[in-house]
């Protein structure tokens, strides 16, 4: 180092010093004499001495370079959760779970080099039209053409049983390690499991925390299970949180990854009166749409019993402990805004609010907040039977999209504006038949569609997209997701 170096460096120590030391400038910032030996040590190391300049004191902002990286999709993997699982059926052993029922299955988009496989080893094989336990299936991330796989699954299930009654509708989801479940009931005459499903070949550990609107549960049972390879574990909620109908599930896997649902039945007195296999919801977000939520409770009608039985009912969680602003614009299927709802919840605590006041008919829900949250909302429908629905937020999709329709009674595709902005889209069917969609700004367009079928729909610009049903005392919705989450177009800083 030179001698005038030396001098230059000193100099900023000394300025540095000082500005730390000064009133009122106790900024965090980069000692200036350290980035000088730097650049003095990369000047000295180039055989060259250039005069330094000291950059006047304060903060410097650069913007970052991105790039948009389009990654290279790797196998897609889609398991469905299979039939109703609960607890107490084995006669042999009651603490063993049991399954009622046999789930439709229905596949959408690209099956070529399709792989099924039952998750449980000692389980009936699997085929692509239905299942008694669990399934995986598999196809490549690229297509024999290169381009990205499109791939999607569902299942139903209708259950007419002593023990259990109704429908259900879920996604056949990636598994991920980690997801929130918003639902379920352990209140008189209702009944919960939280099904964790592993379909790789190794273990993985699991940490479950269930809130209610007392807060976090503690249950140390459930904060470390190990759910082994090619299984499933099943808990009951009752042994949890019992008597709670206040319910949030958050379910991390520390290693590995899993699917998780939630099994819920109900009954009143000795009568069944309805079945849901709740499915996960992605993280927390500020920004949530419920799409398509039946109300069947009216203005003239009291808070109180009815609400209970017929009304649709929002349950929201937003974690952490801070108390979070909270906003659901309601629309109905026009797009026509009605009465608002605005309050602030506590943090870590699930509130539950009724929705009521709201003439009959179908509802898109769109929730704002001031720090992330999870969210769901509960319907039940009532004819000469009853079933109970719980609708979860719907993704935003863009492009192209396939969805996979099982059987069930009067299935609808429901199509909502995520801007405020009147859009089209084209709906294609097995057979090649082209539907032109309109959906009006901030509205909900609700198309017949067959059962047992796939569709593809082309040109989405921001919609949400989900698949329902409804018949006498059957209900249920299935939103739709990205048929290739893991080829989608991310930026990366640099």
């Amino acid at each position: 180092m030179t001698l005038d170096e030396s001098k230059v460096i000193a100099e900023a120590r000394a300025a540095d010093d000082a500005a730390r030391k000064a009133p009122g400038k106790r900024h965090a910032r980069r000692p200036v004499w350290r980035a000088l030996s730097v650049v003095a040590a990369i000047v000295a190391v180039g055989g060259v001495v250039a005069a330094v300049q000291l950059a006047p004191e304060g903060v410097v902002v650069a913007s970052a370079n991105s790039v948009l990286v389009s990654p290279v999709a790797s196998a897609q993997d889609r398991v469905c959760p299979g039939p109703l699982t609960l607890l107490g059926l084995a006669t042999d052993d009651p603490t063993l779970p049991a399954t009622l029922g046999t789930t439709s299955i229905r596949l959408a988009g690209d099956e070529g080099g399709l792989e099924v496989e039952p998750v449980v080893a000692s389980t009936p094989a699997a085929d692509q039209q239905q299942a008694l336990a669990p399934v995986r299936f598999t196809v490549p991330g690229l297509t024999e053409d290169g381009s990205p796989t499109a791939f999607a699954a569902a299942q139903t299930l209708e259950l007419a049983q002593p023990s259990a009654g109704g429908f259900a509708a879920t996604a056949c989801r990636m598994p991920s390690a980690e997801q929130w479940l918003v639902g379920g009931s352990t209140a008189e005459g209702s009944s919960t499991q939280l099904v964790m499903v592993n379909s790789a070949d190794q273990a993985a550990d699991v940490r479950v925390t269930v809130s209610t609107a007392d807060g976090v549960v503690q249950a140390p049972t459930i904060r470390e299970i190990v759910v082994p390879a090619s299984s499933r574990e099943v808990v009951s909620l009752e042994g949890v949180a019992p008597d709670r109908g206040d319910l949030v599930v958050h379910v991390e896997a520390v290693s590995g990854s899993i699917i998780s649902t939630l099994h819920q039945t109900r009954t009143s007195g000795a009568t069944p009166s309805g079945i849901e296999i709740i499915g996960a919801q992605d993280a927390p977000s500020t920004s949530l749409a419920i799409v398509g939520v039946p109300s069947t409770s009216t203005a003239s009608e009291a808070e109180g019993t009815l609400v209970l039985e017929r009304g649709a009912t929002l349950r929201v969680l937003a974690p952490g402990d801070e108390q979070t602003e909270l906003t659901v614009d309601v629309r109905d299927a026009a797009g026509t805004a009605l009465e608002p709802i605005s309050l602030t919840i506590e943090g870590g605590r699930t509130t539950e609010i009724p929705l009521t006041g709201y003439p009959i008919g179908q509802y898109t829900l769109g929730i704002e907040a001031s720090n992330p949250v999870v969210a769901a909302v509960q319907t039940t429908a009532t004819a000469t039977a009853s079933d109970l629905a719980w609708y979860l937020p719907v993704p935003v999709l863009s492009d192209s999209q396939v969805v996979a329709v099982p059987n069930g009674p009067s299935p609808k595709l429901q199509l909502a504006d995520a801007d405020g902005v009147e859009k089209t889209a084209t709906l294609i069917a097995e057979d090649g038949t082209e539907t032109a969609v309109t959906i009006p700004a901030n509205g909900t367009t609700s198309i017949d569609v067959e059962a047992s079928r796939e569709y593809r729909l082309e040109g989405l610009d921001r919609v949400s997209v989900q698949l329902a049903y409804a018949g006498d005392g059957q209900l249920a919705a299935i939103p739709s997701y990205a048929g290739n989450p893991l080829a989608e177009v991310i930026t990366v800083y640099r």
